[in-house]
């Protein structure tokens, strides 16, 4: 059985049917990975797809300054943490752009309101739980209905402070709550 750098090599070499041994050598430890990073079984077959693409491309320049198990598990590490980036943008734009879809009224169904008030009942039922700094700025967001650049002039902190402490207090209560209103 030939090593991995021996495989290397000899693809280089134009013998592309070794590729193919490369594939079967790591496929199942790619597709772990890939599947501990994204807790989804296509979203982590997709991933190994991607990482043996970018492989095939990228073998020229594996250079055995580590092994090549290494090197493989850091590119795969690399597409997964990409491909969760990508997904959490794209989770945190969703709901900004149902918003902005939505025809502006300032009167509210009786449904409506009804339905905002259950939510502010519960989120106040999760604030508890969550730290005094998070707590603020969903206070003030959600009941006091303050734009960011008011809640930061009244916490006196940067906007980007309010940002990230509104994202990951909505992310406390979703991890623990498994989906909730926020």
């Amino acid at each position: 059985m030939e090593s991995d750098e021996q495989l290397v090599d000899s693809i280089l070499n134009g013998n592309q049917q070794h590729f193919r041994e490369l594939i079967l050598r790591y496929q199942s430890r790619v597709l772990a990975v890939a599947l501990k990073v994204t807790n989804n079984q296509k979203d982590a077959e997709d991933i190994s797809q991607e990482v043996f693409l970018q492989l095939y491309r990228s073998l020229g320049n594996f250079n055995g300054d580590s092994s090549f198990s290494t090197w493989i598990y850091r590119i795969t590490m690399n597409k997964a943490i990409d491909y969760k980036r990508k997904q959490d943008r794209q989770l945190e734009q969703e709901p900004e752009d149902v918003i902005s879809s939505l025809p502006e009224t300032n009167r509210l169904s009786p449904e409506e309101a009804l339905l905002k008030n259950l939510d502010k009942e519960l989120i106040h039922s999760y604030l508890i739980e969550l730290p005094q700094a998070y707590r603020d700025v969903l206070k003030l967001y959600y009941f006091d209905e303050l734009s960011y650049s008011e809640i930061s002039m009244k916490l006196n902190v940067a906007v980007k402070t309010v940002e990230s402490r509104l994202y990951r207090a909505k992310r406390l209560i979703k991890d623990k709550h498994r989906g909730g209103i926020i």
